[in-house]
């Protein structure tokens, strides 16, 4: 009931601003594609290769959750000519908030990551008893980045392969579209051969999309703190921002297993470089 209760009020009260730092992208809203109760929605385009060469536009978009679409934006998602939703959550997350997307389109569950003893939820649970602070969850995320890349990754090579073997525009997301959708996202962009630097700025655009979702959370987490006041605040700001060490964190852990990014390429996604060439003339121009 308390948390009932908590629930309710970050709904409906006011509250004064709270002011976290968070690093944002210098591409901004860059490729942003608005549609209502969808969340950090954009496509993948326009961004420049250390060769000068442009991914292509409208072939490859990435999200957060769709349970939220209405019924009235079914036109405009369909308007995308997008063949296929590839969703990257757990069975859990999915039976909490189903996708809701047009027929016409068809989906695929592929989770590299799986809750099968409930931890995300006693992590919440520890969260609000103040059993779980900053310093916790910010190695907690840094973990998990570690392990999505390197755990199973015949599943990161069937996402993988089934977005860059698509002929049709496909879309890809997770809950929020930063994490598990950032590091897709992240991988394809090295295989295309794209340097960090622009492969970071892609990154952390989640961060521009999000901005207003996550401090409206901080101000009201901020404003009812005497209703758990063993919260550490810090927590949510780990958890609803992303920062450029978690996905360096992935990116080091690829490089301690596999020696190096080409090596993951080739060993974990099995991407020969012929196929890497090939991927890269059908994505560039």
């Amino acid at each position: 009931m308390r948390y009932f209760l908590f629930l309710i009020l970050l709904s409906i009260v006011s509250c004064k601003a709270y002011h976290s730092k968070a690093e944002f992208s210098t591409y901004s809203n860059r490729n942003q594609i608005e549609i209502k109760k969808i969340n950090n929605f954009r496509y993948l385009g326009g961004i420049k290769n250390s060769e000068g060469k442009s991914l292509k536009d409208s072939l490859i978009y990435r999200s957060g959750n769709l349970h939220k679409l209405r019924n009235s934006s079914f036109d405009e998602i369909e308007s995308l000519k997008i063949n296929k939703i590839i969703d990257l959550r757990t069975h859990q997350e999915i039976t909490k908030e189903p996708d809701h997307f047009p027929k016409t389109i068809s989906y695929q569950n592929y989770p590299a990551f799986q809750d099968e003893n409930g931890e995300l939820k006693d992590a919440k649970k520890q969260v609000l008893k103040g059993q779980f602070n900053k310093v916790d969850a910010d190695k907690r995320m840094i973990q998990f980045y570690k392990d999505y890349v390197s755990e199973n990754p015949q599943v990161i090579k069937k996402i993988i392969t089934e977005i860059l073997d698509s002929e049709q525009p496909i879309l890809y997301h997770c809950t929020a579209g930063k994490d598990r959708t950032g590091m897709i996202t992240a991988l394809i962009l090295k295989i295309l051969k794209f340097d960090d630097s622009v492969t970071f700025e892609e990154y952390l655009q989640s961060n521009d999309l999000r901005q207003s979702i996550i401090q409206k959370r901080l101000n009201l987490a901020n404003n009812l703190h005497f209703i758990y006041p063993k919260l550490d605040i810090g927590v949510l700001e780990k958890t609803g921002w992303i920062e450029r060490n978690y996905l360096q964190s992935a990116f080091d852990e690829i490089d301690k297993k596999y020696g190096s990014m080409d090596n993951y390429i080739h060993e974990a996604l099995g991407i020969s470089e012929a196929q890497r060439e090939t991927y890269i003339q059908k994505f560039l121009q």
